[in-house]
């Protein structure tokens, strides 16, 4: 469920089945020519897919956190700890980040946060060659998150 589609009168019947907040990270650095930032938020919309559809009843995915810099790397990690912070507090048991950027394009450690619970991260190549098998490993993460199980 996109957190745009989450009344006001209805969030406080909806909040105990929705417990797991989605971050998309674009990683966009601001270089991009308007094809390339179309693409990447492309392979991003088919990371969420592997979750948006299968859990749409347990999980609000919130606005994309679209620019990060491996210079600036520090600051952008410690924002997007502070955002998952944030959802913690509105009272998501859960929160998971969903990016299709490899670490190496963010930056060593940019998207290890003490707030995500979970960070799945889909390669382009991962989401053009092997669908059916991500999906399946996306619902084996959200799985073992839920249940207390991820090693």
């Amino acid at each position: 469920m996109k957190f745009s589609d989450i009344e006001e009168q209805t969030w406080d019947e909806l909040r105990p089945y929705l417990d797991t907040a989605v971050l998309p990270v674009t990683g966009l650095n601001g270089g991009e020519t308007p094809w390339e930032a179309t693409r990447e938020l492309e392979y991003l919309r088919d990371a969420l897919d592997l979750i948006e559809i299968p859990f749409k009843g347990r999980i609000v995915t919130y606005p994309a956190m679209h620019f990060a810099s491996a210079t600036r790397q520090e600051s952008g990690s410690l924002l997007l700890d502070q955002v998952c912070e944030g959802l913690k507090k509105t009272g998501f048991r859960f929160v998971v980040i969903v990016t299709a950027k490899s670490e190496p394009e963010f930056g060593e450690g940019f998207l290890e946060t003490k707030h995500a619970d979970l960070v799945l991260r889909f390669t382009p190549e991962e989401l053009r060659v092997s669908g059916s098998e991500l999906k399946r490993q996306a619902a084996e993460l959200m799985a073992n998150l839920w249940n207390g199980s991820l090693t």
